[in-house]
């Protein structure tokens, strides 16, 4: 039976042709499929473009969430709550509107505390934990992935 790890592993082998792929659509380049030559007056080759176009949108998606996943984790730290009312990691890390975080959540679901890749935003009174607003953002157990 295969193991998580074996697929993880195989993820960098994924990782690498997805990104050969976008090099070679020219999507890395324009940001759509524009360099590509096409006939436009070809109806064939417009559907395909414009497949191919949301396809390339899916995999770049594919490609930075593998990226994310081969950071190293630079920080493990709590959360507290600073002077300027932020939440902070003991390196001094800041977390605001918008920052992503991984927050290690107890739900009830999982029998274990598990890592989830969220963001931080605020109500108008205090942070919180999009998709957990329920969890206590004071002593929360964050990681921070990154080059050293």
């Amino acid at each position: 039976m295969t193991d998580l790890k074996e697929v993880f592993s195989e993820t960098n082998d994924l990782y690498c042709r997805i990104d050969r792929i976008l090099k070679l659509s020219t999507y890395d380049e324009y940001d759509d499929l524009s360099g590509l030559e096409i006939n436009d007056k070809d109806s064939e080759q417009l559907f395909l473009l414009k497949e191919l176009q949301s396809i390339m949108e899916s995999l770049n998606e594919v490609r930075g969430r593998l990226a994310y996943l081969a950071l190293p984790v630079k920080e493990v730290s709590r959360l507290h709550k600073n002077s300027d009312g932020r939440y902070e990691t003991k390196s001094g890390h800041c977390y605001t509107s918008g920052c992503r975080v991984e927050a290690l959540i107890s739900d009830g679901f999982q029998e274990a505390p598990y890592w989830v890749r969220t963001s931080i935003e605020h109500d108008g009174k205090d942070y919180y934990l999009v998709g957990y607003r329920q969890t206590e953002l004071e002593g929360l157990k964050v990681r921070l992935r990154g080059r050293a």
